[in-house]
C-alpha cells in the first residue's frame, strides 16, 4: 500500500471518528437541553403551586378574620359550619333577606373599623402625653 493510500485511509478513519464524536456531542447537547427544559418546567410548576398556596392561605386568613369580626371565634368549628349552612338555607328560601344580611355585615365591619381607629387615636394620644 502506498503512502498516499495509507494517508487516505488514516484520514477516512479520523473522519469516521470525528463523525462519531460529533454525533455524541449532538446527543449530549440534546439531552442537556431537555434537562434544562424539564428543570424550567419544574420551577414554573413550583412557583405556580406556591402562588396558589399563597392565594389559598390569604383567602383562609380573610375568612378567619370574618369569623372574628362576627365574634364567633370562640365557637366550635362544627357550630360555625352549622350556622353558615343554616343561614345559607334560609337565604336560599328568602332571597330578599340577603340584602338585609349584607347590610348587617357591612355595619358590623364599619363599627369594628371605627372602634379600631378610635383605639389607635387613643393610643397615639397617650404616647403624645408621655
Amino acid at each position: 500500500m502506498s503512502a498516499v493510500e495509507q494517508s487516505k485511509k488514516k484520514i477516512e478513519k479520523m473522519m469516521t471518528l470525528l463523525a462519531k464524536e460529533q454525533a455524541k456531542v449532538m446527543v449530549a447537547e440534546k439531552q442537556e437541553k431537555a434537562r434544562e427544559q424539564r428543570a424550567t418546567a419544574r420551577k414554573l410548576a413550583s412557583e405556580k403551586a406556591a402562588l396558589l398556596r399563597s392565594k389559598d392561605a390569604h383567602r383562609k386568613i380573610v375568612l378567619g378574620g370574618l369569623v372574628i369580626a362576627a365574634e364567633v371565634d370562640d365557637w366550635d368549628p362544627a357550630e360555625i359550619v352549622g350556622a353558615l349552612i343554616l343561614v345559607s338555607e334560609q337565604l336560599a328560601a328568602k332571597k330578599d333577606m340577603r340584602g338585609y344580611v349584607r347590610e348587617k355585615g357591612v355595619q358590623r365591619m364599619m363599627d369594628r373599623a371605627d372602634a379600631r381607629a378610635a383605639e389607635r387615636a387613643a393610643t397615639a394620644a397617650r404616647r403624645g402625653e408621655r
